[in-house]
């Protein structure tokens, strides 16, 4: 019988077996998934037709209206939803009182940015962008009062509701009203349209699922939520600085078409980690604090979801890097062509993007958000001092440097979690065995494609370079499955045996007997 979500209200986590929270993280990993594959299609081909109809220069301006609003929810929501999600104990009261804290922030936030669009847009060097930001005071309000019913459902582990709702709203806003007011307006009028009914979609289903307290009630009482929201928005600031402050360059120094570019070649490797990577989170986030207590659950959900995105990241990102070309020119044409150079060391740093992304929810999981937060400002500095000190001439000196700060910031994370859980290094390494060995296959495929098809059939390349990555993988994985999945993500697959072809459960059990007999040797 399958399990019920999680009540998110009045339930202690401390009550909640470990095979529970196992089952219904797989579950909610399970709708996870199968709504990101239909979002990051959705979204990818959205932003193709609309970058083709708008141009770059439009494009920009969207762009930067995204990341204003982007940091404009974090400063307005404050945290409060991950305090929901991590509190483990949560009544009706908190709920409500946490909402009426949100709407008159989302208010105040949203006032002060239609107020200042115009000052704002100048100071980005952007004055032509000034309506563009007033209107974008819309979705920021709506993306923090959408909050607590977002926060609540995934609490309760029920992803099948959040990506039925988020591929309704993606569906009807950025296909339908998306695609027809590109072809009529031409401008970034487009996709903030798009984008405002999308939000308002997505809303209005996840609150008829939760149906909280909309009456108003004075917001006192929650302190210990907004404790918890306080570090979550000093580390959320650190995080938009670092995945951000680039584009802001770009914006404020090089204008609206370079961030047009800029924003091009980052969202076509950034749209599908992000939904990898937060369809990770949003599980492993209230997965981490159902079992905060439980060490040995926590160090295999670590290992088992970093071996993952190391599956998935390192070995198509590398090639992406030196698809670079061909990828830009079939998806967006000649018009876009100097996105190329700038997509290269962009991809490169996605896969070390994952790693980061997977490694905060655990440790916010486990009320170590003030450790993630060090480390976040740490990187900031970093990332400044790199830019003042390189004199960065053009945006894609920028994203090297990006992709410098990325390991920078990879590398801390992953050895901060490592301490913390008391893993072993060879534990650790184990999880990048396979992904480099795929890496490897995947590089040479790109490069033997590039090589033999003509420069003029950009498409070849790409449909060449998948089928010989995708063969020999697939050989590599029949005739020895350990060097491609690790032992802590066989392990997870093999919960879905039943479900998998013969073929690849007998490659996965195969795993698993050779790993038992590993551990065996090493016991004796």
């Amino acid at each position: 019988m399958a399990k019920a979500p999680l009540d998110p209200v009045n339930r202690d986590d401390a009550t909640i077996s470990r095979s529970t929270v196992a089952h219904l993280a797989l579950r909610a990993a399970k709708w996870n998934y199968i709504g990101v594959v239909f979002r990051v299609v959705i979204q990818l081909i959205a932003q193709i037709v609309l970058a083709r109809f708008l141009g770059p220069a439009e494009f920009g301006y969207y762009a930067l209206c995204f990341m204003v609003v982007g940091v404009g929810y974090l400063l307005a929501e404050m945290g409060l939803s991950s305090a929901l999600i991590q509190t483990r104990s949560l009544t009706s009261n908190d709920i409500q009182r946490v909402w009426t804290l949100l709407v008159i922030s989302g208010l105040l936030w949203a006032g002060l940015l239609a107020a200042v669009a115009e000052q704002l847009a100048l100071l980005l060097g952007n004055p032509e962008a000034a309506a563009y930001l007033r209107f974008a005071a819309i979705p920021l309000f709506l993306q923090v009062i959408a909050s607590v019913a977002l926060a609540l459902l995934r609490k309760s582990l029920d992803f099948k509701r959040i990506q039925l709702a988020q591929l309704t709203g993606m569906i009807v806003g950025q296909v339908f009203v998306g695609f027809t007011l590109a072809v009529i307006l031409h401008t970034a009028w487009a996709m903030l349209w798009a984008w405002l009914v999308q939000l308002l979609i997505s809303w209005i289903l996840m609150f008829t699922t939760v149906r909280h307290r909309l009456i108003p009630a004075w917001p006192q009482g929650i302190n210990h939520l907004s404790w918890f929201g306080a570090r979550a928005l000093t580390t959320n600031i650190a995080n938009w600085l670092i995945e951000n402050l680039d584009n802001l360059l770009v914006a404020r120094f090089f204008g609206a078409r370079s961030l047009g570019f800029y924003a091009v070649s980052y969202n076509l490797v950034r749209y599908p980690t992000n939904h990898l990577v937060t369809t990770l989170q949003s599980v492993l986030f209230p997965t981490s604090a159902a079992i905060q207590n439980d060490p040995s659950a926590l160090r295999a959900a670590y290992l088992a979801t970093l071996s993952l995105v190391a599956v998935v990241t390192v070995p198509v990102f590398i090639s992406a890097a030196i698809l670079a070309e061909p990828l830009i020119l079939v998806l967006y044409g000649q018009e876009w062509k100097e996105a190329i150079a700038m997509m290269q060391p962009l991809a490169l740093a996605m896969p070390l993007h994952a790693m980061t992304a997977v490694s905060g929810p655990l440790l916010w999981g486990m009320n170590r958000v003030g450790t993630e937060s060090l480390l976040q400002w740490f990187t900031v500095f970093c990332f400044l001092g790199l830019v003042i000190v390189l004199g960065l001439a053009t945006p894609v000196q920028l994203a090297w440097v990006v992709f410098g700060v990325y390991l920078i910031r990879a590398f801390l994370l992953v050895l901060t979690v490592m301490r913390i859980l008391d893993l072993r290094l060879g534990e650790v390494i184990g999880c990048f065995r396979g992904p480099l060995v795929l890496a490897c296959v995947a590089a040479g495929s790109a490069v033997l494609a590039v090589a033999f098809a003509n420069a003029h059939y950009a498409l070849i390349q790409i449909g060449l370079a998948i089928v010989i990555a995708g063969s020999l993988s697939f050989a590599l994985f029949w005739l020895a499955p350990g060097w491609v999945l690790a032992p802590g993500l066989a392990r997870v697959l093999r919960r879905f045996s039943g479900r998998l072809p013969q073929s690849v459960a007998s490659r996965i059990e195969a795993i698993m007997r050779e790993n038992e007999h590993r551990t065996n040797r090493e016991q004796r």
